[in-house]
């Protein structure tokens, strides 16, 4: 079983980018954490949020004629 709860410095080095931009989209709400402290301090970041974040926040590719005709597909 997995942790439960990772810190952002933990999230960083699991996902490998920099921990400032796991604070920046834990400030901006856009990545699922909660506080463990009062004040709004000691973020924590539950198990499986930063696959919704990566799934809800990827950009699909769009299927452009030109790589059909490259392909060779019709």
């Amino acid at each position: 079983m997995g942790k439960l709860l990772e810190t952002p410095k933990e999230l960083a080095e699991r996902v490998g980018i920099p921990v400032s931009n796991v604070r920046y989209l834990i400030r901006e709400d856009m990545l699922d954490h909660i506080f463990t402290a009062p004040g709004r301090r000691n973020p924590k970041i539950p198990s499986g949020a930063w696959e919704r974040y990566v799934e809800s926040f990827t950009i699909k590719a769009a299927k452009s004629e030109s790589s059909d005709a490259a392909s060779g597909t019709n």
